[in-house]
């Protein structure tokens, strides 16, 4: 047992490179002149040492700055330390430099944890919430470790499966925020991270559950660091790597549902600081760990320094969590740009699984025949106040005819421009979603809706274009680089999708009637659906489906790689340009009426390939047809399997979706 831990002398550890000194200097600075700007701006400087001490109970600057700035600062720097750490920690076990707490879903999971203690809080079920916590981080950790080991572990795989898991994990939390909106309200932007504090309780509550494990990993950093070296030479002088694996992994997960429990998600940092320890200079695991420490606590208060001022104006509260999202998705591009993973994360999901192939004609009548049972379903089949019933009435038919019809029309808008957009990349795990579109169109139409821009759908159709040409247009700059390699501009996408959420999740914290409504079309619901929406979506689709239909050898010719199309006399740029345009109108027209929270643009054109339908004439087609269905299913389920309480149809739909994302990534 004596092999496991690390017996060299202490001074050791403090050997540490000028350029490291450095940056820590810099961060210091930054950090000290900004914390004493902000304080100055409270309270007196020649107070600060009585007000830390002894604060003079009839002076409320005093107070405010004990009993709020202080543990506000303690309580960021505690955050941004646990969370490098366990980051650190992810990245040495895992040999993966983008594991983190929230690429792996362990802040999602908690945060999922968290609102079934809610939930039972009043059921007087005596546990402390943060063991919920802890189970749901332990949970989405397990899932992400089942569905990537038969891949070894591939950087790209476990991040994949993480971004999933955090998706399917936020659908059901919005399913519970939905039927339990009295106990759940706050927990969306409580989600977002909340640092103000008006005590000194949480940070005592939280300092022993970072410090101990912090501790006991400085215990077992020698195997720690022969891990760096390989697994099987770490086990050949005798560390049992699983063990070692398993406890590390362990305490980071607590570590990280800690603080989710206590201040809410915290994006990046546990990314972003072990990254910036590494290049500036720390080497060596234990050097490395307390480094990220010290980045992150720095990283983290400078944020919160950063926009305390800015809190409050207009009476919103800006969520710390998205605001480090918003330095970290850059970062995480950033580093993606450096360190291509081309040579260590290939998609795998890019070989084709041995399926038996139907025939297109045969295949099209069933799928038509589905698709004419299903809607005919939802028109005439529900749930009343005496049950399950037939209903063939004008009212009922009124009322549902735009749901049903505006789900299928946007399902098959959205499964084209998957098909679109994979075709177009030559990657496989390529959707609307993934590739940060959606999210562009989202944030484009909430900002024209808060400010009063929009008042149309001609204007919504127009700014949601934009949004979704502009996702498009960075993705595509992103990717030149690494010639679109397909595991980059995923990785590029997931980064992009961050940056754009969290941007999304600074501009609904005003709380507003207005900013709820956002949040519900944000869920994906077909309940404002109109006949006129409809309309759009018919006019569209089938406008926009038959350009790609008669542009079907050009989306074949595209697979083949651009160096054979441009040699069959295809002018490759201006292809593309033309079909990003057709699949960002597309997406955006969707997007408009089922909202931004949808797999059905990666699952349709991966079920048409499932049933052998490679030809992209023919998986247009029949991509479309199986986006219809889902998104059909998906809204009558929503609206008949918890009645009269309704899901929208965007979270099922993401759920189904996301399982079979997971199910390719298992292939």
């Amino acid at each position: 047992m004596t092999n496991l831990f690390y017996s060299a002398p202490l001074t050791r550890f403090f050997i540490i490179s000028p350029q490291l000194v450095l940056w820590l200097v810099v961060l210091s600075l930054i950090s000290g002149s900004i914390f004493l700007f902000n304080l100055s701006a409270n309270l007196p400087l020649d107070l600060v040492w009585q007000a830390t001490v002894a604060p003079d109970e009839n002076d409320f600057r005093q107070i405010i700055y004990f009993y709020s700035f202080l543990p506000r600062i303690a309580i960021a720097l505690l955050v941004g330390a646990g969370l490098a750490l366990a980051g650190c920690v992810m990245q040495q076990v895992l040999s993966n430099p983008l594991a983190s707490p929230t690429t792996l879903g362990v802040a999602a999971g908690a945060e999922l944890g968290l609102a079934c203690a809610l939930l039972l809080a009043p059921s007087g079920l005596a546990i402390d919430p943060d063991w919920f916590a802890f189970i749901g981080g332990l949970l989405a950790t397990g899932l992400v470790f089942l569905i990537s080991a038969r891949k070894g572990f591939a950087p790209l795989q476990m991040v994949l499966a993480g971004m999933v898991i955090s998706l399917l994990f936020g659908a059901v939390n919005r399913v519970l925020v939905l039927f339990n909106d009295q106990q759940l309200t706050s927990l969306f932007i409580w989600g977002a991270g909340d640092l103000s504090q008006t005590d000194w309780q949480n940070v005592t509550h939280l300092l022993p559950q970072i410090a101990i494990p912090f501790i006991l990993l400085l215990l077992f950093q020698r195997p720690l660091m022969l891990l760096q070296v390989g697994e099987q030479l770490a086990s050949s002088v005798g560390v049992k790597v699983g063990t070692i694996r398993l406890i590390s992994l362990t305490l980071a997960v607590f570590m990280t549902t800690s603080i989710v429990s206590t201040v809410g998600i915290i994006s990046f940092v546990g990314l972003v600081a072990p990254a910036l320890a590494k290049l500036a200079g720390a080497r060596q695991f234990y050097t490395r760990l307390v480094t990220s420490a010290i980045i992150g606590a720095l990283l983290m208060s400078m944020a919160d320094l950063v926009i305390q001022p800015f809190s409050g104006v207009g009476g919103e509260l800006l969520p710390a969590g998205a605001i480090t999202a918003l330095i970290g998705a850059p970062c995480l591009i950033w580093l993606l740009l450096r360190n291509p993973l081309s040579a260590v994360a290939k998609v795998v999901s890019e070989q084709p699984i041995n399926i038996k192939q139907y025939a297109f004609v045969k295949l099209l009548t069933v799928c038509l025949v589905i698709a004419i049972l299903c809607t005919a379903i939802a028109l005439l089949v529900g749930k009343n106040e005496h049950g399950w019933a037939v209903q063939l009435t004008n009212s009922i038919l009124t009322l549902r005819f735009p749901r049903v019809f505006a789900a299928l029309l946007a399902g098959w808008g959205l499964a084209v421009a998957g098909c679109a957009i994979q075709r177009i990349t030559a990657n496989p795990m390529a959707s609307p979603e993934i590739m940060g579109v959606s999210s562009g169109v989202a944030l484009m139409l909430i900002v024209g809706v808060i400010t009063g821009i929009i008042s149309s759908r001609g204007e919504q159709l127009l700014f949601g274009s934009m949004g979704a040409l502009l996702a498009f247009g960075i993705m595509w700059l992103l990717s030149q680089r690494s010639r679109f390699s397909p595991s980059q501009m995923v990785l590029a996408g997931i980064g992009l999708s961050a940056f754009l959420d969290a941007t999304i999740r600074i501009l609904l914290t005003s709380g507003t009637d207005q900013a709820k409504a956002i949040l519900h079309w944000l869920s994906g619901s077909t309940y404002l659906a109109t006949n006129m929406d409809v309309i759009l979506l018919l006019v569209v689709t089938t406008i926009l489906l038959s350009m790609l239909l008669l542009l079907h050898r050009c989306l074949d010719l595209l697979t083949l790689g651009e160096a054979a199309a441009t040699g069959l006399g295809m002018n490759c740029q201006q292809v593309r340009l033309w079909l990003l345009i057709i699949a960002a109108i597309l997406t955006t027209v969707a997007t408009l009426v089922v909202g931004p929270l949808s797999f059905v643009g990666l699952l349709a054109p991966q079920l048409a390939k499932l049933f052998g339908q490679y030809a992209a004439r023919n998986q247009l087609v029949i991509a479309g047809l199986m986006g219809s269905i889902i998104m059909v299913v998906a809204d009558w389920l929503g609206r008949n399997w918890l009645f009269p309480w309704q899901i929208p149809a965007g979270v099922l739909a993401s759920i189904m979706g996301g399982g079979f994302f997971l199910f390719l990534l298992r292939k």
